[in-house]
């Protein structure tokens, strides 16, 4: 230190000095004399993250099965789980419930589908004209989570939502879950709020009652792939490798396009759309390999899922909106499958994970630091990496 010290004050005290070397290595640099050398950087792979859009239903359903399918045939395992190739999931309403059957749950994508078709069947049954659901809709909740809360979810998974006490939108965490209890919440109850659709909303309290948040449904986040590209960029701990947008890859899935006579349906496509076009602008020439957006092309509204996957997809364009492509959205879903399953065989290869999942410890609780560096060196309980 005492060197660096010397070293800056003399540089300090010969300004003439310091103007030559810079003339000198802007002129070699301008001209292209001096090529600047970087150090080698590690490269870790791409983090692959999982956004479902709230109402993106029967197509988010149609999507992942065909996905997961498409997984299983190229990698030889007839039973490997949809969440086994991605690193984190971010869901918003309808989105979320489905997110959290797939990596909280660990079910197949078929048969989280089914659940979620029950589970609003269900809801659809206990309505009154009112607007209000019996006690029955929790039980189905309770059948579905039982006592699991976020810290139990095998994987990063995140749940948007707006907080109507603070005036702020809210973001259900597993990385915070496993924190404090105060952010850890039972799935079950994040979950039934964040599909409600009453006038009353529902509040959600924390494991330890500490932290009450009174959810609005999803309207003022339909699309949540921003949420979980932020949460992976800032998350060092478990994504200590990600720099930028060129260290992750995004399938995010939306609906099938918004009626006309409905304002609210409108209002969150529009939404969608937006967080789609920033998205997008935001990855630039990689958008084309590491960011897939699957949804409704708005020409057959309201058509089967599994009929939008065979119709040509749509893509943001820089400043110029969307424009139709010549490839199908199964196709898309085809090149993603081969993405995912190239990064899952890069890893099994790779000596250093790229992913650190923060084990659900018991309290007394830590800092997630502490709490890695204690598991590092005890060796009692070793982190899940990927």
């Amino acid at each position: 230190m005492a060197s660096n010290a010397a070293y800056y004050d003399t540089a300090m005290d010969s300004p003439k000095l310091c103007q030559d070397i810079f003339s000198i290595l802007e002129s070699q640099f301008l001209s292209g004399a001096l090529k600047p050398s970087f150090p080698a950087v590690y490269t870790a792979g791409k983090v692959r993250i999982l956004s479902i859009d709230d109402g993106a239903g029967d197509l988010a359903a149609a999507s992942l099965i065909h996905l997961e399918s498409s997984l299983r045939r190229l990698s030889g395992d007839p039973s490997a789980p949809l969440s086994h190739f991605f690193d984190l999931a971010v869901g918003s309403g309808s989105g979320a419930l489905l997110a959290s059957l797939l990596f909280a749950n660990n079910l197949s994508a078929e048969k989280a589908s089914l659940l979620l078709s029950e589970i609003q069947l269900e809801k659809s049954k206990t309505r009154t004209r009112f607007g209000r659901l019996f006690k029955k809709e929790s039980k189905v909740f309770n059948k579905v989570f039982g006592e699991a809360t976020l810290k139990d979810a095998s994987k990063p998974l995140l749940i948007t939502c707006y907080d109507l006490n603070t005036g702020a939108p809210f973001v259900f965490s597993r990385a915070d879950a496993v924190e404090a209890d105060g952010f850890d919440f039972k799935i079950r109850d994040v979950c039934e709020a964040a599909t409600c659709k009453r006038k009353v909303k529902k509040e959600v309290r924390s494991v330890d009652g500490e932290t009450r948040v009174r959810v609005l449904d999803a309207g003022a986040s339909s699309n949540p792939t921003a949420v979980g590209i932020t949460h992976v960029m800032h998350n060092k701990q478990e994504f200590p490798f990600v720099n930028g947008l060129e260290d992750v890859f995004v399938l995010s899935i939306g609906g099938n396009g918004a009626c006309v006579s409905d304002a609210v349906s409108v209002a969150r496509a529009c939404q969608a759309d937006m967080v789609d076009q920033a998205v997008a602008m935001a990855f630039g020439d990689r958008r084309d390999t590491d960011y897939i957006r699957i949804q409704g092309n708005g020409i057959n509204v309201g058509s089967p899922a599994e009929d939008i996957l065979s119709e040509a997809s749509v893509e943001s364009v820089l400043f110029q909106g969307k424009k139709m492509m010549k490839e199908t959205y199964a196709g898309r879903l085809e090149w993603a499958a081969e993405q995912l399953l190239k990064e899952q065989q890069r890893r099994q290869q790779s000596k250093i994970p790229t992913v650190f999942i923060k084990p659900a410890v018991t309290p007394p609780r830590t800092s997630s630091s502490s709490a890695m560096t204690l598991t590092t060196l005890t060796g009692s309980s070793e982190s899940p990496r990927f």
